[in-house]
């Protein structure tokens, strides 16, 4: 299993660089909920270095991205053709290739939520950046789509929010949806399956959770 986390969301710098020493996969923040043309090259060029591939991260303007999800499919195809591609411009720049595309917060649930929006979501990614993969929710409707439309894609579980015992993410705000003891969190890793785990920059004791993460997948 991969780890992978957003970055380029106004973190501090020293956060972005020690987790960068750690994880396999950067999610770059592409200007949408957070990023900038300066930010986005930065983020790249220390990903470069330190030998981690990266993606776009785009999402919607607007409280971090995580407000309302509202978006037509016709919105979210511009959306990606803007954000993904001036982020895959930005590495072309950096000497750098974009591997995959991460939709952030309530962009990702949208589309997760929708199978229109989905299909839209896997048929542009594939169209337009065929070398790409996408990372989405493990076992949801993202993951089907990207299979019909021939999309390469990661199954994607988080290492610190909270799920439901039916196996959806605890909303954001809600009592359990994050989890901030980097020790509990590792002694859950082995019941969660995917390609790739994500810690999120933004969240609480995120370096350590990162590290706890990496030593518990390099034991399995």
């Amino acid at each position: 299993m991969k780890l992978n986390a957003d970055l380029g969301e106004g973190e501090p710098p020293a956060r972005t660089r020690a987790l960068l020493r750690l994880v396999d996969l950067a999610n770059i923040a592409c200007g949408g909920h957070a990023g900038t043309a300066a930010s986005m090259y930065l983020a790249i060029e220390r990903a470069n270095e330190e030998g981690v591939k990266v993606g776009a991260h785009p999402g919607l303007a607007g409280d971090f991205g995580r407000g309302s999800g509202a978006v037509t499919p016709a919105a979210l195809a511009l959306l990606l053709v803007q954000q993904v591609g001036g982020f895959a411009a930005m590495c072309r720049a950096a000497g750098a290739r974009m591997h995959h595309v991460k939709l952030h917060g309530a962009l990702y649930h949208a589309v997760e939520a929708s199978p229109e929006l989905a299909q839209v979501y896997a048929e542009t990614i594939g169209g337009i950046f065929p070398r790409t993969t996408i990372v989405a929710f493990a076992g949801g409707r993202v993951l089907a789509a990207a299979k019909a439309a021939g999309v390469r894609a990661l199954a994607e579980v988080f290492a610190e929010r909270g799920y439901r015992a039916d196996g959806s993410l605890v909303p954001r705000g809600e009592p359990g949806d994050l989890i901030t003891d980097p020790r509990a969190m590792a002694r859950r890793i082995p019941s969660l399956h995917g390609d790739t785990i994500c810690v999120h920059a933004d969240s609480p004791n995120a370096v350590r959770i990162a590290r706890a993460v990496r030593a518990a997948l390099d034991e399995r």
